[in-house]
């Protein structure tokens, strides 16, 4: 009887010491879920970060091609406004030229007519 005693009271301390060790081994502790948790938000903080920066980045390379493009439409415009402005400057010129040409016809009739009357006389 007594080595059946310490058979039972061996294997019941055997089969303790296994079941505990597996139960040990598990991660469902709230301990491991926190952790797992904080490992997940970590991540998730990285690729919105990682995000955040590549849309700052193409946002700047769109505002340097948007900058970019309002200066060559400025520059059109410029041009635009210096070709209306010397298109102006010319048709006043060619008015000027006109009212010009038509006094030294204007004189020059009238020198006509009077070199005419001068050889009548």
């Amino acid at each position: 009887m007594k080595t059946k005693a310490v058979v039972l009271v061996v294997g019941m301390g055997a089969l303790f010491f296994m079941s505990t060790k597996t139960f040990a081994q598990s991660d469902n502790s709230p301990e491991t879920r926190v952790m797992a948790s904080q490992v997940d938000k970590g991540e998730e903080d990285k690729s919105r970060l990682k995000d955040a920066k590549e849309l700052k980045r193409s946002t700047k390379a769109e505002a340097k091609m948007a900058k970019a493009t309002a200066k060559e439409a400025s520059r059109i415009e410029d041009d635009a406004s210096d070709a209306a402005k010397q298109a102006r400057q010319a048709a006043r010129r060619e008015i000027i030229a006109q009212k010009s040409r038509n006094n030294a016809d204007e004189q020059a009739r009238k020198a006509a007519e009077a070199t005419e009357k001068s050889n009548n006389n």
